[in-house]
């Protein structure tokens, strides 16, 4: 197959890629942002630039001026890349004073923190917990399995009736509780009506700075990531960044469109690296050690929480409008690709339907409107706009 080289102005970026693709397919290879909201299909007009030399086969457009074509303006998804090829991505096209924008957005998210700690809207009772524990040493008369005597002296403190382990933490525990003299710090978390035994370590582990998590707001513009002190509720800090899937289209139905056509991968390979590399800067600049990171929520709209967890989107927008599912279960991270504690678990907000999702669920609660006497209207205006009427 004939290669071609295109370098993408101003950036001089330079993208090989296959004789006869779009300029906007190569810009994606090559992770150059360039607005589209159809997704490729020319019919948006917003993937504008301008071709500074080279062989392109542009295909006719009524979106473009005559004066405009003159001038060297092509739509890049309808343009073909046929040899070596020059394009300027003009500040209407690129993602210019976006980064400003969500560098503002991360310093106003960082400072509601403040407000978090004079407010407590719900009992502080995180999904995962960690609980230092100082087991009794087995004797002749009390011979209970190391198992059995750990999940003993959990339910001393927690009502948990149902409780189990994994292999590998369960295989590890004889050498852990008698490297540290039985005094060990479990982390729990909850999995439906089961409560999963996460890890086991050594000594006292459960204090402040010890237990993390993440609340993520998966937009379809834009992410942004809190990172929660689970021991005292606190938001020590919060970061943002542009949604990397808006090169696939730049609302949801040509999200799921691009599913359809190019497959669900790419979509959902773009927001797991959006959200691994918003916790990376989190814990780099907070010091906090990626293995007591036990946990994540995340919130977003139907669409968006499919696209995170692989799950295929295409019957969202096809009567009768059916999900994969509106409350998927906690899963580990890592399973979806997200780099916290190897065990740490991940939980969605359920969606209410495929077109109402986690995020106004969050919304409802956040704002206690479940719980007015009074008549109450909740308005979510983002790149998908959702209004909620109703009271308790």
């Amino acid at each position: 197959m004939k290669k071609v080289r295109v370098t993408f102005y101003p950036e001089g970026e330079r993208v090989e890629a296959r004789r006869g693709a779009t300029l906007l397919e190569i810009a994606k290879e090559g992770g150059i942002f360039i607005a589209s909201i159809c997704g490729g299909d020319g019919i948006c007009g917003r993937c504008r630039v301008i071709i500074k030399g080279g062989e392109v086969e542009a295909a006719p457009t009524t979106l473009l001026t005559r004066e405009e074509i003159q001038r060297g303006y092509a739509l890049a998804c309808q343009t073909k890349a046929l040899g070596e090829v020059e394009v300027l991505i003009p500040p209407e096209t690129r993602a210019e004073g976006a980064q400003i924008l969500i560098d503002e957005d991360a310093q106003r998210f960082r400072a509601l923190y403040a407000v978090s700690e004079e407010q407590a809207f719900f009992r502080h009772d995180p999904l995962v917990k960690k609980l230092y524990l100082e087991l009794p040493r087995p004797t002749l008369q009390d011979n209970l399995a190391d198992q059995e005597r750990l999940f003993r002296e959990i339910r001393r403190y927690l009502n948990v009736p149902l409780m189990q382990m994994g292999l590998k933490v369960l295989q590890s525990l004889p050498e852990v509780v008698r490297r540290s003299d039985w005094k060990v710090t479990a982390t729990l978390g909850r999995r439906g009506g089961t409560t999963e035994l996460i890890q086991v370590e050594p000594g006292d582990r459960a204090g402040a700075g010890r237990n993390f998590g993440l609340a993520v707001d998966v937009g379809t513009s834009t992410v942004v990531a809190h990172l929660v002190d689970l021991a005292t509720s606190q938001t020590i800090d919060a970061e943002a960044c542009y949604n990397s899937q808006l090169p696939f289209g730049e609302e949801v139905t040509r999200r799921i469109i691009y599913a359809e056509r190019e497959g669900l991968k790419p979509l959902n390979e773009a927001i797991v690296s959006d959200i691994n590399n918003l916790i990376s800067a989190l814990v780099s600049r907070n010091r906090v050690e990626l293995h007591d990171v036990t946990t994540l929520v995340c919130a977003g709209n139907t669409t968006m929480l499919h696209l995170l967890l692989g799950l295929d989107p295409s019957h969202l927008r096809k009567s009768p409008y059916i999900p994969t599912a509106t409350t998927p279960p906690p899963v580990r991270a890592a399973e979806v690709g997200i780099k916290i504690n190897p065990r740490g678990l991940l939980y969605t907000m359920p969606n209410i339907g495929s077109w109402v999702g986690g995020d106004i669920t969050a919304g409802i609660l956040a704002t206690g409107l479940y719980q007015m006497e009074g008549l109450t209207m909740f308005i979510d205006i983002g790149t998908n706009g959702e209004i909620v009427l109703g009271n308790r």
